[in-house]
């Protein structure tokens, strides 16, 4: 994973990713670390180094010592209480870094602590995250590192391994698109973009069913003419735009928000475009945010049912809603609210309001006020 790591493109104010070799890199971990240390432990230090660029800054400025009144530390209370944090992960995890010969007799929590914080300080020296020169002069405060270089790919296929139509017996999914076809989409995920996420759909060669990450598309039985779409309650990612997909946890806030705020598809679009379109490429359209609150209203109400809204492929987004609410609707009975009571959906209907505003005050002028 850390071959030959390039030096990467980062901001003005950012610093590349570490470019030492894995060969240098593993042989540090072997000559400070217990033999039996696991991948997950050595990445959750590896990180915490290249994280906390400014703590790294406050420790090696103390280790410096510019000024005669100043006194160098080796393990300065920075760098303590950062190995200090990483005992405390390891304890949780039943993990260890340590040699037994590296471990206090007495079980000193701190002599522990200090141990580990001169070895992270070791290690943020081999990674090049040390601001000393070879005078021992202190160059400056580090900047934070970008881990763009690191990011995983994401990639957006059908989440089902077998075909589900049950003569097909379970048969597996053949990528469906050529290698040079294969779109190229932007994705935003845990409140953060990507950009040139693969999407991938998967067929059965038995059914021809056509599996997608939110939906699967079929031939309706007896009508070779038609097709069905399943929208799939079980969907980690929704497609909202052409080229634009969201996790659940962005069409859940999006739903939330316009009935919590009662907010229109165009003031939780500008909302979301004031906070996260901070280099234009988070920017979303009214129309991409009320495709997610459709999609997302569409399979919690079947969620709801324990099922999957199934209708004509093909449709707009207007005549989904119809097709939705004439499958899902239920007469008008909302199935998640069966058997609900409570002080808020029950007490009285008031026809009037208890305040009435004055017809000649501009309720404009009032903003901003309370």
């Amino acid at each position: 994973m850390f071959t030959n790591i390039p030096l990467v493109a980062a901001t003005a104010n950012e610093q590349p990713f570490p470019s030492i070799t894995f060969s240098v890199f593993s042989k540090f971990i072997e000559d400070n670390f217990i033999s039996t240390v696991s991948l997950s432990t050595v990445l959750m230090l590896l990180f915490t180094v290249t994280e906390n660029t400014d703590l790294l800054s406050l420790h090696f400025r103390q280790r410096s010592a510019d000024h005669p009144t100043e006194k160098s530390t080796a393990a300065t209370g920075w760098i303590r209480g950062l190995g200090a944090a990483v005992q405390r992960r390891l304890d949780e995890g039943n993990a260890s870094l340590l040699e037994e010969f590296d471990m206090d007799a007495g079980g000193s929590e701190q002599k522990e602590a200090i141990t580990l914080g001169l070895k992270i300080d070791a290690l943020a020296k081999v990674l090049g995250l040390c601001p000393i020169n070879k005078s021992g002069k202190f160059k400056g405060k580090l900047k934070p590192v970008s881990h763009k270089q690191v990011q995983p790919i994401h990639t957006l296929c059908p989440n089902t391994a077998t075909c589900h139509t049950v003569s097909c017996e379970r048969r597996a999914l053949y990528q469906g698109t050529k290698p040079r076809d294969v779109p190229l989409v932007r994705l935003i995920k845990n409140y953060t973009v990507y950009d040139n996420s693969p999407l991938y759909s998967g067929r059965c060669n038995e059914c021809n069913t056509i599996y997608y990450a939110d939906h699967e598309r079929s031939q309706v039985p007896h009508d070779n003419g038609k097709h069905e779409r399943v929208y799939l309650s079980t969907a980690k990612y929704i497609k909202v735009g052409q080229t634009l997909w969201v996790d659940r946890a962005f069409s859940t806030a999006v739903l939330d928000g316009i009935y919590t705020f009662h907010a229109s598809a165009a003031a939780y679009t500008e909302f979301w475009n004031n906070c996260f379109d901070k280099d234009g490429k988070g920017r979303v359209s009214r129309r991409q945010v009320w495709q997610a609150f459709v999609q997302e209203s569409i399979r919690m109400v079947a969620s709801a049912s324990n099922t999957h809204l199934t209708i004509v492929d093909g449709l707009g987004i207007n005549e989904v809603t119809k097709e939705a609410y004439k499958v899902l609707g239920e007469n008008g009975f909302i199935k998640s609210a069966d058997n609900h009571a409570c002080a808020e959906c029950t007490h009285k209907h008031k026809r009037t309001a208890d305040i009435i505003a004055d017809a000649d005050i501009n309720e404009a002028d009032m903003v901003g006020m309370e």
